[in-house]
Order: structure tokens, then sequence, then C-alpha cells
């Protein structure tokens, strides 16, 4: 696990990063912290005050569109368009990851079994 952060740090944040400061004004450390805050609202009440789970990233990638999307109605920045072509990208790139995931849940079984 120290060698993986070692290596997610190495890498500036990796690919999730690319997502992060891709979005409008990420930069901005007040932005930033304001994200992170309503982000640890949002597991707050996922946590302790609700019984339906909820994935971390999608929740995480929810919150960042949801932003997007108010701060592309309220200033404008990007066209109505870009912004949902870059929440639908984002949500495909999750989505990847998470069929990846399930395909080596379903395929490590037998992998071990035939090498053990």
């Amino acid at each position: 696990m120290l060698a993986l952060h070692g290596i997610i740090f190495y890498r500036k944040g990796g690919e999730i990063q690319k997502i992060v400061t891709s979005k409008t004004n990420t930069q901005d450390i007040r932005s930033a912290t304001f994200v992170d805050f309503i982000y640890g609202l949002i597991l707050f009440f996922f946590k302790e005050l609700s019984k339906i789970p909820m994935s971390t990233t999608w929740a995480f990638l929810g919150l960042l569109a949801g932003r997007e999307l108010a701060m592309t109605l309220a200033f404008q920045r990007r066209s109505l368009n870009e912004t949902g072509q870059m929440i639908l990208t984002d949500a495909l790139k999750a989505f990847a990851g998470l069929v990846i995931s399930v395909i080596l849940a379903l395929a490590l079984p037998f992998i071990a079994k035939a090498i053990g």
C-alpha cells in the first residue's frame, strides 16, 4: 500500500487528478476547500445518517458534475454542450473502471485455481 501511495504521489494524483483539474476553478484553494467540505458532508450523510449504500467514487463524480453544471449555468464560461460532454466522459471513465473491477473480481478466482 505504501508503494502504491508513493506511485500516486509521484504521478501527482494520476488520472483522477486530471479529472479534478479539468473542472472550472478547482485550482483556487477556496473553491477546492468548498468542494472537499461538501464531499465530506455527503460522505457523512451516507455513512452515519442513511442506510442507503453509496460508492464514494460516484458521489465525488456526481458532486463535481453538479458543481460544473451549476457554474456553467451561472457564469456561462463553457457551453452547456461542452459541460455535458465533460460529465459524460467522466462517467464513462468511471464506468470503465467499474467494468474492469468486476471482470477482475470474477476472473481472479479462476486464475488462482488454474495456477494453484
